[in-house]
């Protein structure tokens, strides 16, 4: 079984800053539990049934909880929310023994949780890592989604480059996890004009907190599937990708993958790579028409 949590009391003070979060949604929520094939993966629903429904995938170091919070009140405004805890984040969705890289189906685990959802089609929004996943998810089960929004990410064409690129822009502070090098790390990759984690000092408090006893490790079983521009060509038209301008000078070969596949996508001013935590009422002008037209 992998270990999700470094310790156990970790992953108590994780869990309960997650719970401290939910207390500040500005939304009605509910907490639903999924049985796959994978073991259990935890869900917040927020929004009216009636609405479209609109998968929501997190990244890496995170969970739903903190990364939908200064959204979820716009979002299901419009839409059905379904936001999933990643198999093998910090967040509560508990693995099995299924959960390794030679058995774990990254496009089957979503499957099982939009069939028991009642779902037959969709859309996905998604930041980072939960970009590439709604990209893959879009690439393999295209007639099962309507329309995608990926937020700093989506493609990867290189897989192992991608990782370590990842991993650099956290070193060295993550070599010595203290709370004052975790703030660092979540500052390099904010735009400092966007402010949000003074405003907003329980997000990063509570990111603190998962990166330092989250095993990383953990999303390794997550097997990454290389970018085809073929098979990207093929679902252009349902794609719409979003970019913090801070630091995209270290984003261009990512661009030029947009630009030479003709992608739809925009840059948003004074963000970084938490887009819609920095900028969350541009990304609502961007996401929401996109999806609803």
């Amino acid at each position: 079984m992998i270990k999700i949590y470094k310790s156990e009391s970790g992953k108590e003070q994780v869990l309960h800053s997650y719970n401290a979060l939910l207390e500040l949604w500005p939304a009605k929520f509910e907490e639903l539990d999924i049985n796959t094939k994978y073991g259990v993966t935890h869900c917040l629903i927020a929004g009216h049934k009636s609405n479209p429904p609109l998968l929501l995938l997190h990244g890496v170091g995170d969970n739903s909880a903190v990364m939908w919070m200064l959204n979820i009140k716009e979002l299901s405004n419009h839409f059905y929310c379904i936001a999933v805890d990643t198999m093998g984040g910090p967040g509560k969705s508990v693995p099995n023994e299924n959960f390794q890289k030679k058995t774990f189906d990254q496009v089957d685990w979503i499957n099982e949780i939009v069939d028991q959802m009642g779902l037959d089609q969709f859309h996905i929004a998604g930041v980072s890592n939960g970009a590439y996943m709604a990209f893959i998810y879009t690439v393999n089960e295209a007639s099962r989604v309507n329309k995608v929004v990926c937020m700093e990410g989506g493609m990867v064409t290189t897989p192992i480059k991608t990782m370590v690129s990842t991993l650099m822009m956290m070193m060295p502070e993550m070599l010595i996890p203290t709370r004052n090098n975790m703030l660092k790390i979540i500052k390099k990759l904010s735009s400092p004009q966007s402010r949000v984690y003074e405003q907003h000092p329980e997000l990063a408090d509570h990111l603190v907190l998962a990166m330092k006893n989250h095993n990383q490790q953990a999303m390794f079983a997550h097997k990454l599937q290389k970018y085809d521009q073929a098979s990207a060509a093929a679902i252009k038209d349902k794609l719409y990708f979003l970019m913090g301008e801070y630091k995209l000078s270290h984003k261009k070969d990512f661009l030029q993958v947009l630009n030479a596949g003709q992608f739809r996508y925009k840059i948003i001013p004074h963000a970084g790579h938490g887009v819609n935590h920095e900028q969350p009422d541009a990304v609502h002008n961007e996401l929401i028409p996109f999806l609803l037209h």
